[in-house]
């Protein structure tokens, strides 16, 4: 029998957490080529404008508060992931009995035990159905909040230095061919989100 799981990706997309919040400004867009990022000596050339890109996902997740989300997802899953697995091998261990024991089992008995594998099998795609919601919409309560922060202390930044653009390179949709590492503005929006929850932390 085929091993299933009710494991889903923790790919905590900014697209998904920015689901019920208004677009940012600098959300990415299916640029051209000619749009794309270029090196900080291209994008400080006069008359040209600043751009810079993101890890979106990365900013989020690896915050402080992120991790912390991140690891209550995981635990949250793994429960669920357990709870799925004890079922699974119910079934396994039915299915095993009515391939070996045919014979020796009454008609009856094949009967009722094929009955008890076809109502767990119902029990674990509805299991499964639950848990894929539940974990998704736990994802989307965790991350907002930080997502909503991070958004916005980045929207700061690129006003701050003068950023006409800023890509999200964690976007399965971008279409950045490119950058160079000093338009990279991760690691500092994860140092000014680290900074500003840890103002607003409870002690």
């Amino acid at each position: 029998m085929k091993r299933l799981s009710v494991m889903v990706l923790l790919l905590l997309l900014p697209a998904a957490v920015f689901a019920q919040a208004p677009a940012p400004a600098t959300a990415p867009r299916a640029a051209a080529p000619a749009a794309a990022p270029r090196p900080a000596s291209a994008a400080g050339a006069p008359g040209a404008s600043k751009v810079a890109v993101i890890d979106m996902r990365r900013a989020m997740t690896e915050s402080t508060d992120g991790k912390k989300a991140a690891d209550q997802w995981v635990g949250e899953m793994t429960k669920k992931q357990t709870e799925f697995d004890k079922l699974q091998k119910e079934v396994q261990d039915l299915q095993t009995r009515l391939t070996t024991q045919t014979a020796a089992l009454s008609e009856t008995a094949r009967a009722d035990m094929t009955r008890q594998v076809d109502q767990k099998n119902t029990l674990m795609e509805r299991m499964n159905q639950d848990a894929q919601k539940e974990l998704g919409d736990l994802q989307q309560q965790l991350l907002a909040p930080i997502g909503a922060i991070t958004n916005r202390i980045l929207q700061a930044y690129a006003a701050e230095n003068g950023f006409a653009l800023v890509f999200d390179r964690s976007s399965e949709f971008n279409s950045i061919l490119y950058w160079d590492d000093v338009v990279d503005v991760t690691t500092e929006i994860i140092r000014r989100v680290n900074a500003e929850t840890a103002k607003t932390a409870k002690p």
